[in-house]
C-alpha cells in the first residue's frame, strides 16, 4: 500500500463514532485525575477579633419585673 491508500483508511478510523467517543471520555478521565492529584484545600480565612461587647441590654421580662417592683415600692409609700 502506498501513502495515498493510507489516508482514506486513517480518516475512516478517525471519523468513527466509537473512536471519537473514546477520545472524549479519556480526556475527561485524564482531566479529573489531574484535578484530584493537584487539588489543594484553600487555607481558612483569618477570623477578625471582635471588640468586647458592652453589657447586654436587659430583657423585656426583666424590665417588667423592675417596673412592678418600683410600682410596689411607690404604692406602699402612698398607703402609709
Amino acid at each position: 500500500m502506498t501513502i495515498k491508500d493510507y489516508i482514506p483508511l486513517i480518516l475512516g478510523v478517525l471519523k468513527d463514532f466509537r473512536v471519537i467517543g473514546t477520545v472524549i471520555v479519556m480526556i475527561l478521565v485524564i482531566e479529573f485525575a489531574k484535578f484530584v492529584t493537584t487539588y489543594r484545600k484553600k487555607p481558612p480565612k483569618p477570623k477578625n477579633k471582635k471588640a468586647p461587647k458592652a453589657a447586654p441590654a436587659p430583657k423585656a421580662d426583666e424590665k417588667k419585673d423592675e417596673k412592678s417592683a418600683e410600682g410596689e415600692g411607690d404604692a406602699g409609700a402612698e398607703k402609709k
